[in-house]
């Protein structure tokens, strides 16, 4: 599977495999990414292992480090996705937490932020990458996420 520049994609999928096998892809193709992700950078280092210039990663921790956004500041977690598009006109955001910034903000706020990014996503080329386990959300969540993406990959039939 191939990104189409300007789009959100929504992977519904009970870990990243597919995620990640397509984002090794764009990587070997030149493309930066910012990889927001609930889990610690050093284990998404060793699963994807790449130059670190072409890859960032943030962990949504509470935790006063650098590589860390917390959960609880939307406002923070969307000044990365902007600055990032800003400086990388065809890269990509992967998000794989959704569920922790929904724990901590509400699911509304959080689709708004990815509604925003998602807007700007589409208009300059990137991508916004979700990568989520369809049974940690409930359906009617679902359905709003898969309303504001531009396409669904799913691992489930």
């Amino acid at each position: 599977m191939k990104l189409s520049k300007g789009k959100f994609y929504l992977f519904e999928e009970r870990v990243p495999l597919r995620t990640h096998q397509v984002l090794r892809k764009e990587l070997d193709n030149g493309r930066k990414t910012l990889y927001i992700s609930k889990n610690p950078p050093r284990l998404l280092r060793s699963q994807l292992d790449f130059d670190e210039q072409m890859l960032e990663t943030m962990w949504l921790s509470t935790r006063p480090n650098d590589e860390c956004i917390p959960p609880m500041n939307l406002e923070m977690f969307e000044k990365y996705i902007n600055q990032f598009l800003a400086e990388n006109k065809d890269g990509i955001i992967v998000l794989n937490g959704l569920d922790v910034l929904e724990m901590w903000n509400g699911f509304r706020p959080v689709l708004d932020v990815l509604s925003r990014a998602s807007d700007k996503v589409n208009e300059d080329g990137s991508n916004l990458i979700i990568s989520l386990d369809p049974r940690n959300h409930f359906p009617q969540k679902l359905t709003m996420l898969e309303h504001i993406s531009d396409e669904v990959v799913s691992s489930y039939a």
